[in-house]
Order: C-alpha cells, then structure tokens, then sequence
C-alpha cells in the first residue's frame, strides 16, 4: 500500500512539472505573435518585391462597375479631374471618357499636358461659340445652343408669326439706333507683310503709324506748297515740299545766316523759330538774326535762352520801326523791368509819337512785376486790341486798375476797344478781379479767357459777363474749380445777342448733369435759347455730368433752328436736314472722359456730318467700334481728325474697317486691339 502511495505521489508530481512546461511554451508563443497591421504591412512588402522580382506578364484589366475615372479620387494633377465640353482634340494624344469612365483605345492616363490641351479647346470652342451668337445677333437671327451636340432655339415654344414679330421689332431697333448695322471691311486673314510672313499687331501698329505720317505730311504740303506743286504732292506724299526742303536747309546752316531780309513773314520766321527750337539749336545768336529791325511780328516759341539784356536791344530797334505784335512763351529771364522799359522809353521814338503795338501775349514771366505790366498796359491802350498774360505770377491789384482805367471810354476817348483779353495761371483774388469792373472797358470784348484762377466764383463771372454787354463770341473758363451751375445760367442769360459760338468748360467738376441739361434745353421762362455753338468743350468734367442726353441736346442746339418747337426739333432732326439751321452744327467737340454712348456718335452723323472737323473722345468707354464706323460712314471729307485715347474697346474691325482709310482722317490715340467678331485676325 506504501508502495501504491509513492507511485502516485511520482506521477503526479510528474503530471505538474509537464503542466508547467506547456504554459510556459504557450507564453512564449504568444510573446512571438506580430500585430495584425504589421504582419499585413509586411505581407504587402513582401508581395510587392516578389512581384517586382518575378515581372509577370501585363494582365489584361478588367472593366469593374464600380471602377469609374468619374468615381475617382485619384489624379495626376494638382486640382483634380477636369472635365470639359469639348469632344476630341485634334491633337495627337487626346482621349475621351467612354460611357463607362474607361478609355477609348490609344489613350493615356490624363496629365497636366493632356489637361492643357483640353483647356485650350475648350477656350477655342467657347470662342467659335460667343463669334458664332454674335453673328446671328448682328444677322437678327435666334441665339442657337450647340451644347452636347444639340441645336435649339433659345424661345421654349415658336409661332408662325414670331418671325414677322422680330423682323418689326429689328426694323425699329435699326431705326432707333443705325449703327448697329455698320459692318467693317472684312480684312483677309491671309495679308502678309513686306517679307511674306502673316501680319501681326506689330507689323499692323506700323504700317498704320507709317500711313498717319504720310497724311501728315500731305496736309502740310498742301497747306504750304505752291499750287504748281499740290498735283505732285497729292500722288506723292511722302516727298516733301520745297518749303520744307527749304526751311530744312536754312535750319542746318542758320549760324551762316547774317539776316533773314524784311521780306521774310511772321508765318515763315515762325516755322524756323519752331524748328530751331526743336532741333535744340535756337540760341542768342539766333535771336538777334530773327529779331532784326524792320519787322512787324516778334514770335519766339521759347525764350529760355534769351538773355535780358538781349531782349531790351532788340526791343529798342523794333518798338521805333513800327513794331506791331509782340508774343514771347517761356519768357521768363528775358521780359522784366528793364524790357518794359525799352518799350515805355521809345514809344515817343516811333512814328506819331505813339507805339504800334496791337497784340501783346506775354507767357511765363516771373521777372514781370505788378507795377511794369500798369506801366506797359498804359502806355499801349492807344493801339493794344489783344492781350494775353499767362503765368505771370507777380500781376495783381495795379495791373487790373490801369487795364479798367486804360480802355475806359469816359477816361480815355481815344483807348482803342479792347477786344480779346485772355488771363491765365495768375494768382489773381476776388477783390482783384472786381477791379476790371470799375469801367466799361470790357464793353467790345469778343473772347474772353480766364483759365486756372481759383478765385473766380459764379458771382464774379456774373459780373464780368454782364460787363461785356452780350458781344462775347468766345468763352473759356477751363479748370476754374469753383464754378458751378449757376455759372451756366449766367452764361445763357448774358448771350443776350446770341453770338456765342464757342465754349469750353474743361476740368470743371462741379457742373451736374441737369445743370448741363437745363443750359442746352429750349422752351425754359426766363432763359434765352441756349447758344448756337461750333467749338464745345466739355473734356474732364464729372464723368456722370456729361452724359448722353447732355450732349445729344447740346448736338442739337448747335445744328437745329432754334424757331422750333421743343417736341419737334430732334424728331424733325433726324428726319431730314429740312430742319437743320443753315449755318451747320457742330465744327470741333471735346467730350473726352464722358459717359457718351454711340447713340451721340449717330447724333453727330445725323446732325453735323457737314460741319464736323474734330472730335475728341478720349477716355469714353461706352463708344464701340459701330458708333464711330457709323459716324466716319456719314461724315464728309472735312471730318479730319479723331482723337480716341484710352478707348481700349476700340479694336481693328473699325481701325483697319472704316471707310476713310488713307483718305485724309487722322487717327489718334489707338490700342492696335483684336476684333472679337466677325472679320477678326485671331
């Protein structure tokens, strides 16, 4: 039984020793297990270099349901898939989706090149597109949509009277404004240039430039030349006249001139003046051979390099020989106190005991002191009828008192009438100013100029109009930045005579659009009719200010007669010319950086195209190339110059279109843009 025992105790000791070997076994095995996510990354890894390592053979792919490019989050380019509208590119490599998001046979995976050339076509076909809708616009046809291959009209539902509808319909939209049909010539895309390449914008700024120069010259020659001579310049405009040859030549060789002979005009010392100055050769030397004694004009366009002492020589020969006009610019070391002396001294030298002068124009004199310019307007009156001071910054109180004194008819009988008085950048005040009015000496004045003067304000021009007594047939008042629109009804009110033909308001801010309406309207009680002009400037005013009904009205108070009732003029205006004044309308415009439309451009060809000489419409964006191709159609051959700065929507479809080309209209200001419609260069 002992022995029983003892064999039991063995065995079971020896179970629990085996029972302890196998959980630590078990232990160790699970201490030796990998996490899940690093036995896959690892499988993968493995699979990956035994696939690179065995190179199979491509397999065929298949095509999954689910496995769609539209479901795709994957792309070779940085913004995503992008789809357009377009089919097939014609270049090589392009490819389109099939019904299934797979690839058409011969395509490759989309990238940043193939996307380009996708973009690019669509560009293409949007543009073909917006060319082809302006067409049927133009043609008066229904909009078509082309889009996924489909073709419908852009009404939902169509009647068989819809046709007559919009045909009535475009007849009265043509009516109402004509140049919508004005088409340019259509240019040929195949025109080359000198070396047998394409056009290009270049090449056409050029060829354009080239052409404006040649006008130039032509007008030059035939203004200048002898009429012996106007048959060749007209067949040859590029070969200068004989007077150019001529005044070239004595440019180049004017230090060997010892006097130019008292046969010699103003217009032609002028034009030498002009080129020396230009060509930067006009020195003292060259002043003394212009100034010589005998002449009647003394014009320098620039005195910069005239000394004083140089000018009181020159004025103590010509003021005794009969001196008539004296015009200096940029005068401003050369005319001071001993210049008006000379003058002053040798009046009493000259003919009669009085000098000769009629016109004075003095510009830029900072020598010139108050008490002088009394001194030089005193002992002138007897013959002075137009003077002009410009920039002369020390003018004040003395100079306006001798001026009313001077031309006084109570104080000085024998005053000649003063008939231009222009008066520009002088610091000039209010007080100043009212001085001109203590006499009537301002009661023959026909142009009157008071530019840049901060002082003047409505009540003080109020004044001076009346003064003036209606005989005003010029005004300018550019810039003066204190003016409003009660300045315009005292210019209305003092045209009493109804001679005014030429305004210009350029630069005043202040003027609204019904001001400007009001001055240009008739039928108003208590006003007068508006003036009948010919030159209208109207440039750098506020841009709402001027507008299309302002200048539409203004348009028609210069060309229509003004007998007419208010409800017929424009209507019976655009009727016919029955109705138009005989005198014409308007000769030059300036409405740059306004808010015209082409419905002024057709007001102009309607009403003035046998007056029209000049037009500036700088900085009008709402003018297109159909407005001014209409207006140039309409206009006669005295319609020479066009000024179209800043007018970027201006493109070649009227530069290179209109109906002028190489016959004398003068172009400037263009952008050398592409037409976007029919006939374009793209």
């Amino acid at each position: 039984m002992n022995n029983n025992a003892a064999n039991f105790n063995q065995s079971s000791s020896t179970n629990t020793d085996n029972h302890d070997d196998e959980n630590s076994n078990h232990e160790q095995q699970q201490q030796r297990i990998l996490p899940d996510n690093v036995r896959r990354r690892m499988r993968s890894v493995a699979e990956r270099e035994a696939s690179r390592l065995a190179r199979p053979a491509q397999l065929p792919q298949k095509s999954l349901s689910h496995a769609s490019r539209l479901k795709s989050a994957v792309t070779s380019t940085p913004t995503g898939i992008q789809f357009f509208s377009s089919t097939v590119s014609p270049m090589k490599g392009n490819s389109t989706l099939d019904t299934n998001g797979g690839r058409t046979s011969g395509e490759e995976w989309c990238g940043p090149f193939s996307v380009a050339r996708q973009m690019i076509a669509a560009r293409e076909e949007a543009r073909l597109k917006r060319e082809r809708q302006q067409v049927q616009m133009e043609d008066g046809e229904d909009v078509l949509d082309h889009e996924e291959g489909s073709l419908e009209f852009s009404n939902k539902e169509q009647h068989p009277l819809d046709f007559i509808v919009k045909e009535t319909a475009m007849e009265q939209k043509i009516r109402h404004n004509p140049s919508i049909v004005w088409k340019g010539k259509v240019m040929s895309q195949d025109d080359k240039d000198e070396t047998g390449k394409k056009q290009n914008l270049y090449y056409k700024r050029q060829r354009r430039y080239k052409e404006q120069k040649e006008q130039k010259q032509q007008k030059k020659a035939k203004r200048l030349a002898s009429d012996d001579q106007d048959d060749v310049v007209a067949g040859h405009s590029n070969i200068p006249s004989l007077f150019d040859l001529c005044i070239k030549f004595i440019v180049e060789n004017f230090e060997h001139v010892e006097a130019l002979g008292v046969m010699v005009d103003s217009t032609i010392r002028r034009k030498i003046c002009e080129q020396l100055v230009t060509t930067g050769t006009f020195n003292g030397a060259a002043f003394d051979t212009l100034a010589e004694e005998g002449i009647e004009t003394l014009e320098i366009t620039d005195c910069t390099q005239v000394t004083q002492d140089q000018m009181v020589e020159a004025l103590e020969k010509l003021i005794p020989s009969g001196l008539r006009a004296l015009i200096l610019n940029y005068c401003g070391r050369c005319f001071g106190t001993k210049a008006v002396d000379a003058i002053v001294d040798h009046s009493s030298l000259s003919s009669g005991n009085h000098n000769h002068l009629f016109a004075l124009s003095i510009s830029g004199a900072y020598l010139l002191k108050d008490v002088d310019a009394s001194r030089l307007i005193a002992y002138s009156a007897g013959t002075l009828s137009s003077i002009e001071f410009k920039a002369c910054s020390l003018l004040g109180s003395e100079f306006c008192k001798q001026l009313a004194m001077s031309f006084d008819s109570r104080m000085n009988p024998t005053a000649n009438p003063l008939l231009e008085l222009s008066l520009q950048d002088i610091p000039l005040s209010k007080e100043q100013l009212q001085l001109l009015l203590q006499s009537d000496a301002l009661r023959h004045l026909k142009n009157i100029s008071i530019r840049h003067i901060e002082s003047l304000d409505d009540l003080t021009l109020l004044s001076i109009l009346e003064a003036t007594q209606g005989n005003l047939e010029g005004i300018d008042l550019s810039h003066d930045i204190h003016l409003t629109d009660d300045a315009l009804s005292s210019i209305r009110c003092c045209n009493s005579k109804g001679k005014l033909k030429s305004l210009r308001l350029g630069g005043i801010k202040n003027f609204t659009a019904a001001g400007l309406e009001a001055f240009f309207t008739f039928g108003i009680d208590g006003l007068r009719n508006p003036p009948t002009l010919r030159t209208l400037d109207l440039s750098d005013c506020a841009y709402e200010s001027v507008n299309e009904t302002v200048v539409s009205l203004a348009i028609a108070a210069s060309a229509v007669k003004q007998t007419m009732s208010e409800t017929n003029r424009k209507k019976k205006a655009r009727q016919g010319s029955s109705d138009l004044s005989a005198l014409g309308g308007i000769v030059s415009l300036d409405i740059s950086g306004s808010s015209v439309t082409d419905k002024n451009m057709e007001d102009l060809a309607a009403m003035c195209s046998g007056t029209l000489r000049e037009l500036r419409i700088n900085f009008c964006p709402l003018v297109s190339d159909k407005g001014l191709g209409y207006l140039v159609e309409k206009c006669g051959n005295q319609f020479v110059f066009l000024d179209i700065w800043g007018n970027a929507q201006i493109s070649d479809t009227f530069l290179d279109g209109h109906d002028r080309i190489g016959q004398g209209l003068e172009i400037e200001g263009a952008w050398m843009k592409h037409s976007s419609g029919r006939g374009s260069l793209m």
